[in-house]
């Protein structure tokens, strides 16, 4: 994928993602897609948010904590930043959770950095209180502790909320420090895949799992009168949410000659490309997200015998992507954009004697 591609997709998806989290009438769920899990609980010390009056609104601009375990406030595990950028509005913080000697003595750091934008939120525990949130990893720096969290939940929050009210008068770049009290718990994508309703189950004689990646896309609908038609589907391919960008994920204008249109992939010098088709039944695990689903390889291309050659390839651990309900007043041709996310699991035919 060229530069000027690259560009248009991160430019839409930002745009998307900042009108769409869910589909209409759905709470967002603060609970990581299936494929994660739960690594580390943290809680803050304190903890401090700094607002500052713009236009006679205090507006959050930078928040600090020092992050201990979450029974033993003795032991340290980190500490916890944000800076507010109008480039970044989703961004909920910046974590740096030490590393432990084994980490630390192979990375040269004794901390390990995850960064990450918030995906749903729900209210605090009072009107004085930060909200809630689930946020996906976003960027990781440095081999540690950090290094593989996909998601990380802000829980139990106290205080934190600046105590003038959008409609009270401020001074002009007047700035206030409130405290604040909250628990992160990090999760971390699972290196094999959650497991398969038997309609989308790979057949047993074809489960040697080689590879897993995170996808991060944008989904198309069209309503024909009746229902929400699938358009188009596109994404990025990532090691784990937040890490590097490795592949692509799309749909083809056209059948490959053998019924598949889904494509994925990769793009290092040993890259390859597979083409499939949905087989079985998808199922709904989630009722705000996307269907899992099981994909046949119809064809492929690049070096696959390096690591193949690929048989099927499963799409779980979905979030997002589906559209609003649709109603007497939804008119025939409209359409819809949504952000979608999952995870995609390429398998080969397995031999004897490890099947």
């Amino acid at each position: 994928m060229d530069t000027s591609l690259k560009m248009q997709f991160v430019a839409l998806f930002c745009l998307v993602l900042l009108k769409i989290n869910t589909c209409d009438g759905v709470t967002p769920s603060l609970e990581p897609p299936l494929g994660n899990s739960l690594k580390l609980k943290s809680r803050t010390y304190e903890g401090k948010y700094v607002y500052k009056c713009k236009n006679g609104t205090m507006i959050p601009v930078s928040a600090s904590a020092m992050l201990v375990n979450i029974s033993d406030s003795k032991i340290s595990l980190g500490n916890y930043s944000f800076e507010y950028s109008s480039a970044e509005p989703k961004l909920v913080g910046t974590w740096y959770l030490r590393n432990d000697d084994a980490d630390a003595a192979e990375s040269g750091s004794a901390t390990s950095i995850v960064a990450g934008n918030e995906i749903a939120s729900q209210p605090g525990s009072d009107s004085a209180s930060l909200q809630q949130v689930l946020t996906e990893a976003s960027f990781h720096k440095t081999f540690g502790t950090a290094y593989r969290v996909s998601y990380i939940q802000r829980l139990n929050t106290k205080g934190g909320l600046s105590p003038l009210n959008k409609s009270k008068y401020c001074s002009e770049n007047s700035s206030v420090i409130v405290p604040f009290e909250a628990e992160f718990w990090f999760y971390t994508q699972d290196t094999i895949p959650p497991l398969a309703p038997a309609t989308i189950a790979v057949p047993a004689s074809d489960r040697a799992l080689v590879d897993g990646f995170f996808c991060q896309g944008i989904i198309n609908y069209s309503y024909d009168g009746s229902r929400w038609q699938r358009k188009n589907m596109h994404g990025k391919l990532y090691l784990m949410p937040g890490g590097d960008e490795v592949g692509s994920f799309y749909m083809k204008d056209k059948t490959d000659g053998h019924g598949g249109r889904f494509s994925l992939e990769t793009y290092n010098p040993n890259g390859w490309r597979v083409v499939g088709k949905i087989i079985g039944s998808p199922v709904k695990v989630e009722n705000d997200s996307i269907p899992w689903s099981l994909f046949k390889i119809t064809s492929s291309s690049g070096n696959v015998s390096l690591v193949g050659p690929f048989s099927y390839y499963t799409m779980v651990g979905t979030r997002g992507g589906v559209p609003p309900v649709s109603s007497n007043v939804t008119k025939k041709g409209a359409s819809w954009t949504g952000v979608f996310s999952c995870q995609f699991w390429t398998y080969k035919r397995c031999l004897p004697p490890f099947c």
